[in-house]
């Protein structure tokens, strides 16, 4: 490309993104590139830069328009989204390692797929959410592409993002993911293409913090300007409701605010069908904002969101009826929940237990839930949790067992692949989800393979170091 044409390109591609127009609020003008430099300015000396390549045209937006955050302009090449083929998908059952050990003839249950809806998944191992707090504005970022993306590799049947806030204020910290904006699908979409390109499928935990909102990340200290103290919201409001002492006293949602926040895991839903994700994950545990509202200790309003069972779970229905109605009906919806408040022991009065987690499952299937995935706790400070490996999956089967047809997530310390085994032929739960394993050891599929005497395929570009004994 000469000096003349790649200047002309320039200017061709500078007039047609200054032809770029936005909706503008009457006092603020839209004005591209006003402040900014623009990137063609000079002329185009990589001969590979043409007008075929994708230019993303950024421009800088006022908070009345469609985004507050500030843009920049970027070229992606084509050959930038280029991924090797995955004929056979990583972590799918190839065989025994070796054939002559009794039963080898037969793959184990957790490396046999597992279908609901439209999904089907390689094999039942399920990357947990896990809070990484590595986020500004709610945007995930390169880690997270090589944070996920690694696990897609290593044969993760299905991965679960983070928590990702439905709405700015329910972020757990200022550092944690979001997906209140249109702005935030780009690099989910670009996580996705990554785990799909390995055969691996992907979901997004819809997520509001509630009264555990606005608090401080494990590993960074951002200034003060970047909380809402003042904005904290949960079922029931004031300093009794203060998760403890080190959390700020929250505000009771108004019946209003409540619609509001519906519509907001709705629209976080079509954000993530249009970020090409398989699946959402609707967070109702861990003493986050729907769980504040299912428990009786978190609880105590006197309208139509408070008192009873039902009215508990009036707002959780509504929010799982919403995001079923956003989200596309071929695509199944996992919900979280924590089975028990674990309270029994110290605290007086009514609390969150299994007997009413039954219920409220009963009432999800019903509302469009297709797979419910069983934790516990985090709801009260004053907790008193024993934990052992295995130590939630009696809750597990326990719904199992009393909502038939509700598919089963098991989580809780399950460490390998013979625990793993144990509780899908216990028939304890259909699929396995594990976390911190996956933190230890991103490889965990292929060491649980091993001890199960099977031969998992590993990505083509690790095909080299595989070792099955």
């Amino acid at each position: 490309m000469t000096s003349t044409s790649s200047l002309l390109l320039s200017h061709r591609l500078n007039r047609t993104i200054s032809r770029l127009r936005l909706p503008a609020s009457p006092s603020t003008a839209f004005t591209p590139f006003k402040s900014s430099p623009l990137l063609f300015s000079q002329p185009i000396t990589n001969p590979r830069l043409t007008s075929s390549s994708f230019i993303r045209a950024i421009y800088r937006m006022s908070s009345s328009q469609v985004s507050s955050f500030t843009k920049e302009q970027t070229i992606i090449y084509p050959q930038e989204r280029f991924h090797v083929s995955q004929p056979v998908s990583p972590g799918s059952y190839l065989g025994p390692i070796d054939a002559s050990l009794p039963g080898a003839d037969k793959p184990p249950l957790l490396f046999q797929p597992f279908k609901v809806k439209d999904l089907t998944l390689v094999n039942r191992v399920i990357v947990a959410p896990m809070c990484m707090y590595s986020s500004q504005d709610g945007f995930m970022n390169a880690f997270h592409v090589a944070h996920l993306g690694s696990f897609a590799i290593h044969g993760a049947g299905l991965i679960l993002t983070e928590a990702s806030a439905v709405q700015a204020r329910g972020r757990i910290s200022p550092q944690d993911a979001g997906i209140w904006s249109d702005d935030h699908i780009h690099k989910l979409k670009e996580i996705a293409e990554m785990v799909h390109a390995q055969g691996s499928k992907i979901g997004v935990q819809l997520a509001h913090a509630g009264r555990k909102a606005s608090s401080q990340a494990p590993y960074s200290q951002p200034p003060p300007s970047e909380y809402w103290p003042d904005d904290v919201v949960s079922a029931s409001g004031g300093e009794a409701f203060k998760w403890s002492d080190h959390y700020v006293a929250p505000r009771e949602l108004s019946v209003e605010e409540i619609k509001e926040t519906v519509r907001a895991f709705g629209e976080a839903a079509v954000r993530a069908a249009k970020a090409g994700m398989d699946t959402v994950e609707i967070h109702g545990a861990h003493g986050y904002l729907l769980h504040n509202f299912l428990s009786p200790v978190s609880n105590h309003r006197t309208d139509e969101y408070g008192g009873s069972l039902e009215n508990r779970a009036r707002f959780l229905l509504e929010v799982i009826k919403e995001v079923r109605s956003q989200f596309p009906a071929e695509k199944p919806i996992f919900m979280r929940v924590s089975a028990t408040d674990w309270v029994e022991k110290v605290i007086d009065g009514p609390s969150w237990e299994i007997e009413q987690t039954v219920q409220v499952a009963k009432w999800a299937k019903e509302a469009g839930v297709d797979v419910i995935h069983v934790s516990s706790g985090g709801n009260v400070a004053q907790q008193q949790i024993t934990a052992f490996p295995g130590y939630q999956v009696p809750f597990a089967e326990r719904i199992k067992k009393e909502v038939p047809g509700l598919h089963v997530v098991a989580v809780g310390i399950l460490t390998g692949g013979k625990q793993a085994e144990q509780v899908l032929e216990h028939e304890q739960a259909d699929l396995i989800a594990v976390a911190r394993g996956f933190l230890r050891e991103p490889s965990f599929v292929s060491s649980a393979a091993r001890e199960l005497n099977v031969k998992a395929k590993l990505s083509q570009q690790y095909e080299r170091g595989r070792r099955d004994k």
